[in-house]
C-alpha cells in the first residue's frame, strides 16, 4: 500500500545548460527531456518588448538578432546586485534570471511527473556563501522547495559510483555505497570544466560513507572562456584583413560569439573547421584547427592543471592513491583536457556516463535519498485507522508503526537508508582583525577549507575599548592572512553589549558551516554569560519582502 506524494527532482542549473532527473520507483535514474525533446535546456533568457519570456532554445537563437534581449551565462554573476548587461534597458538580477530557468525545467518535467514536491539544487564546489544562498532563493522565487544544495562534484560521484555498480550487474534497487565501493573505484578525483566555472574535487568510497577529501577550482573559469579566446582571435583577423571590428556590433559579435562555440564543439571530434563572419559585405572564411584552439587556451587549460595538482597537494595524495578521474562539464569533453590529465597522472580518464546529465542524475539521487529519509510513517491503531506522521531524520520508526514509502518501492527506501555522505567547505572562513605586532590587520581563520562539514569552531575576541556596546567583525571567505586575498561576505554585528566593561572584555564567537555549505554565526560576552544579538549583515541578497515580490512576479509570468 502507498500513499500518494509529490515527487521529488535533481536539477543541474547551469551556466550554459541545465537539467532535470528522477529517480523512479524502482531506483532507476531519469533525465526528464523539456517540451522540445531535449535532455538538457539552455541556460537562456529572452524577455520581448511585450514581456513575453522564452527560456531554453528559441532564447539562444534569439540572441543573434535581439543580443539586448537575452541574457546568458547569468550563474557567474550569482552573489552580485545585478547581472551584469541590461535586458531590454531594464536590470534584472542574477537570481530572478535563474528562477526562470528552474521554473521552465520544472514545468516542462509535470509532462513526465504531475506534481514536484521539492529540488536538491547543484552549485559549484567553489561558490562561496553569496553565491549558495542566491542559488537557495533563485529557487525560492520559482516557487520550489528547495530540500538541499549539493556540489556538482559530489553529484557526479555518487551519479558515477552507482553508474559503475550497474554496469557490474548490480540490481536498480539497491543504493548502498557499500555494496557499490566493491565494484567501484575507491577514490576518485572528479574534474568539472562547465560552461563557465571550474571545480576539481577528490571523493572517497568507503564502504557505506561517500567523504569529500577536498575540494578546489575557480568560479570564473570554463568553456565561455575558451570561446572567447576564439572570438578575439577571429576578431582580430577580420580587422587586420578588411579593417572593420566585429565587436563594435552588438549583433555581429553574437553572431561570432555561436560560430566561435560551435566551432569549440566541432573541433572536439575534428581535428579542423572554419568561422565565417561577415559585415558591411566584407566576408572572411577562417579556417582553425584544434591545435590552434589549443595554443590559444594553452593557459587556461594550465589553470585547471595548477588547480589539480595544488589539490593533491592539499589533499596530501599522489597520483597512485587515484583510482579514478571523472570528467564532468561540457568543456571537459575538448581532446586537449583528456590528454592533459592523462599526461599528468599517467591515466585514462573515464567520461563513460554523458557529462551534461550526471550532475543532475546524482542530485536526483541525493534527493531520493532525503525523501526516503523522512517518508510519512503510518500508525496503524486496533480499529485500523492510520496517523500520517514524519520521523526525524536517522530516527527508526516506533514498533507500532509500519514505514509507507509513497514514492518508492520498500527495499529501495530501507538501502538508502543506509548511505551516508560529508562534503567540505571550500572556502576559509574568518575574520578581520588587529595584528598588533605588526600594526596591521589581518586575516585571522577559523574555519580553514577542506574541512568537513559540518563543522563548528569558536573564537575569544577582546573588545577594543572600555565600555565598548557594539563590535562590528568583517567576515571574510579565504585563506590568505592577507584581507585583500579574501572576499567579504558580509559582517557580524554584535549589539548591546553590557554597559561598564572593560578593554579586552572577551566576547566569544561561534562560526558554524552547515552541510550546504552555509555558514551561521552567534556570539556570547563571557563575563556575563549574557547572550549579544547577533546580525550577519551580507553585502548582497534580498531580504524577505524582496523575495516575496519577486515571487510573485515570477508567478505571474507564462514562460514560451
Amino acid at each position: 500500500m502507498a500513499i500518494e506524494s509529490d515527487q521529488v527532482v535533481g536539477i543541474d542549473l547551469g551556466t550554459t545548460f541545465s537539467a532535470i532527473a528522477y529517480v523512479d520507483s524502482g531506483g532507476r535514474v531519469r533525465t526528464i527531456p523539456n517540451r522540445e525533446g531535449e535532455l538538457t535546456t539552455p541556460s537562456a533568457v529572452l524577455i520581448e518588448p511585450d514581456r513575453t519570456v522564452h527560456v531554453g532554445r528559441k532564447a539562444l537563437r534569439a540572441r543573434v538578432k535581439q543580443p539586448n534581449r537575452v541574457a546568458v551565462a547569468f550563474k557567474r554573476d550569482m552573489g552580485e546586485k545585478f547581472y551584469r548587461e541590461t535586458i531590454g534597458g531594464r536590470e534584472f538580477s542574477p537570481e530572478a534570471l535563474s528562477a526562470l530557468v528552474l521554473k521552465k525545467l520544472v514545468g516542462d518535467a509535470t509532462a513526465v511527473i504531475p506534481s514536484i514536491g521539492g529540488a536538491v539544487v547543484t552549485v559549484p564546489a567553489y561558490f562561496g556563501d553569496a553565491r549558495r544562498k542566491a542559488t537557495q532563493d533563485a529557487g525560492r522565487i520559482a516557487s520550489i522547495e528547495v530540500l538541499d544544495i549539493i556540489n556538482e562534484p559530489t553529484a557526479a560521484a555518487l551519479a558515477n559510483a552507482f553508474r559503475q555498480y550497474l554496469h557490474r550487474g548490480g540490481d536498480t534497487t539497491r543504493f548502498e555505497l557499500a555494496a557499490i565501493a566493491t565494484t567501484a573505484p575507491s577514490t576518485t578525483l572528479v574534474f568539472d570544466l562547465g560552461g563557465g566555472t571550474f571545480d576539481v574535487t577528490i571523493i572517497r568510497i568507503e564502504g557505506e560513507r561517500l567523504d569529500v577529501l577536498a575540494t578546489g577550482g575557480e568560479v570564473r573559469l570554463g568553456g565561455i572562456d575558451f570561446d572567447v579566446r576564439l572570438v578575439t582571435h577571429f576578431c582580430d583577423e577580420f580587422v587586420r584583413r578588411h579593417g572593420i571590428d566585429l565587436r563594435d556590433s552588438p549583433e555581429s559579435l553574437a553572431q561570432i560569439q555561436a560560430f566561435c562555440e560551435m566551432a569549440k564543439i566541432t573541433l572536439s571530434s575534428r581535428t579542423q573547421t572554419v568561422i565565417v563572419g561577415e559585415r558591411y559585405g566584407k566576408q572572411l572564411h577562417l579556417p582553425i584547427s584544434r591545435r590552434q584552439l589549443e595554443e590559444l587556451t594553452a593557459d587556461l587549460l594550465a589553470r585547471t592543471q595548477i588547480s589539480v595538482e595544488n589539490l593533491l597537494e592539499d589533499a596530501l595524495l599522489t597520483w597512485d592513491r587515484i583510482d579514478d578521474i571523472l570528467l564532468v562539464g561540457g568543456a571537459s569533453r575538448m581532446p586537449v583536457v583528456a590528454d592533459m590529465l592523462n599526461r599528468i597522472s599517467g591515466k585514462k580518464p573515464n567520461m563513460d556516463q554523458a557529462p551534461d546529465e550526471i550532475v543532475a542524475h546524482g542530485a536526483a539521487i541525493h534527493a531520493a535519498i532525503l525523501h526516503m529519509r523522512t517518508s510519512s510513517a503510518v500508525s496503524v491503531a486496533v480499529d485500523g485507522s492510520r496517523t500520517i506522521t514524519t520521523p526525524e531524520v536517522g530516527v527508526e520508526p516506533a514498533s507500532d508503526t509500519v514505514a509507507v514509502p509513497d514514492l518508492f518501492d520498500q527495499k529501495v527506501v530501507d538501502a538508502t537508508r543506509k548511505v551516508r555522505m560529508t562534503d567540505v567547505n571550500s572556502h576559509g572562513l574568518g575574520v578581520v582583525v588587529r595584528d598588533s605586532r605588526e600594526n596591521t590587520v589581518v586575516n585571522s581563520v577559523i574555519i580553514p577549507k577542506n574541512t568537513p562539514l559540518p563543522t563548528e569552531r569558536v573564537k575569544v575576541f577582546g573588545t577594543e575599548a572600555a565600555n565598548q556596546r557594539i563590535v562590528r567583525l568583517r567576515i571574510l571567505e579565504g585563506d590568505t592572512r592577507d584581507p585583500r586575498g579574501c572576499t567579504q561576505i558580509g559582517e557580524c554585528v554584535i549589539r548591546h553589549l553590557p554597559k561598564g566593561l572593560p578593554k579586552g572584555s572577551p566576547v566569544e564567537v561561534s562560526f558554524r558551516y552547515d552541510t550546504s555549505g552555509r555558514i551561521h554565526v552567534r556570539a556570547v560576552e563571557l563575563k556575563h554569560s549574557t547572550t549579544a544579538e547577533v546580525e550577519l549583515v551580507r553585502n548582497t541578497g534580498f531580504d524577505q519582502v524582496d523575495l516575496t515580490r519577486l515571487t510573485n512576479a515570477v508567478s505571474e509570468i507564462d514562460i514560451e
